[in-house]
């Protein structure tokens, strides 16, 4: 099992940890047999409403996932300025930002991995986690990934190769519907929106890539531009 360790400063004397524990195998977030059940992780509360899992679930897995944490933000400010350092296997990312920054980035980790079917898509960039990404990385990171996996897919004989980002812009028409769904969930979770505006956030970064797909990849042109020969 490998993991990633999420801590705020919000002083010198306050620290909120997190870590989250990642299958070897399949990356999913694994959950304590005691974690925390609320009543507003249950499908039906606030349902999606493109979720496609059975009704007999009786949690959805996002919301799952962002229960075991969630409380400790319970009273955070958006705004808040904290110092957040992100412990992973191979290195440590430390950011000097705000609540709703840091939590957004912990938030859209927690969510890929957490088994819901319309955020697995993003799995593979859950696996390198790129805590703090700017647009252009973001931008850039989704389309290398989504074109590798169809390279990988058709390899293995699973699927047409293609140069077709139309299954990627459906991906994130759909995770926008979970996005706008899960801040209902938080609204009914927390009393501060540090939780809510970092899912807004996540919901930004959402529509770049579809955006790039639809006017020339305009936000990572310049990735490209080197020195002439």
């Amino acid at each position: 099992m490998t993991n990633v360790t999420y801590r705020f400063f919000a002083s010198a004397n306050e620290r909120l940890s997190v870590q989250l524990d990642f299958d070897e195998r399949t990356y999913r977030v694994k959950l304590p047999e005691d974690a925390a059940r609320p009543d507003w992780a249950r499908l039906e509360f606030e349902r999606c409403p493109n979720c496609n899992l059975p009704d007999s679930e009786a949690y959805c897995p996002a919301a799952l996932v962002l229960a075991q944490f969630l409380p400790q933000f319970e009273t955070r400010i958006s705004y808040e300025k904290a110092v957040v350092e992100v412990e992973m296997e191979t290195r440590t990312v430390v950011s000097k930002t705000t609540f709703q920054f840091g939590m957004a980035a912990l938030i859209g980790l927690a969510m890929a991995a957490s088994g819901c079917p319309r955020t697995r898509f993003l799995r593979p960039m859950a696996r390198t986690h790129l805590p703090f990404a700017t647009d252009q990385e973001t931008v850039f990171r989704t389309l290398a990934v989504h074109l590798l996996g169809q390279y990988v897919a058709h390899g293995k004989g699973g699927a047409a190769l293609s140069v077709s980002f139309d299954e990627l812009k459906e991906n994130y028409l759909q995770l926008s519907k979970v996005n706008t769904a899960m801040s209902e969930r938080i609204r009914a979770a927390i009393k501060r929106d540090a939780a809510v505006n970092a899912v807004i956030i996540l919901e930004s970064f959402a529509l770049i890539a579809p955006e790039n797909i639809d006017y020339g990849f305009e936000d990572i042109q310049d990735l490209f531009i080197v020195e002439e020969d």
